[in-house]
């Protein structure tokens, strides 16, 4: 069984003037969403082998909070231009190609691609996840599937979705 782990990037500043939108940070309450996912993430035995990251700041800050809060420093991680605001069909041909032999894949990523993949990957059959991610993705929202048949080809409407996390109920706790 391989677990495929879906992450938007937590909340950013709003660009500075004359800021380019790759280079915008987090804002206080993305890197407290990062560190609580984090939190999440290593209390619930999510634990990936392998981080794809889009090579943006706010990506960037939001893996940095992960891996902060549970001292994850030694997990080989990805940053990859090509994730930048890539749409869904992009990020599938990206995980199929990056995998390698990783039980666990964290893809950290950007609207609206990370989301419409989520929601074209989960099991059609499963209404509930469906209906939860038709909702969208709000920054720092993860999404879990479960992949029996690996990372090389993500059929839509097949995968199953363990669970999804929205970090404000982690930051309710």
């Amino acid at each position: 069984m391989h677990r495929l782990l879906l992450l938007r990037h937590a909340k950013a500043a709003a660009p500075a003037p004359g800021q380019v939108d790759h280079a915008r940070n987090l804002n206080p309450r993305g890197q407290a969403a990062s560190r609580a996912m984090g939190a999440y993430m290593a209390q619930n035995d999510l634990k990936p082998d392998l981080v794809l990251c889009s090579d943006a700041r706010r990506t960037r800050e939001t893996w940095d909070g992960i891996s902060a809060a549970n001292g994850w420093q030694e997990i080989e991680i990805r940053y990859l231009k090509a994730l930048y605001l890539a749409e869904s069909s992009r990020i599938s041909q990206i995980i199929g190609r990056e995998a390698g032999s990783a039980g666990t894949l964290l893809l950290i990523g950007h609207n609206p691609g990370i989301e419409e993949l989520a929601a074209g990957l989960a099991d059609r059959s499963d209404r509930e996840a469906r209906r939860e991610l038709a909702g969208g993705m709000a920054t720092a929202t993860l999404v879990a599937f479960n992949l029996p048949d690996g990372f090389g080809e993500l059929r839509p409407g097949t995968c199953a979705v363990d669970r999804v996390v929205h970090p404000r109920a982690l930051m309710q706790e």
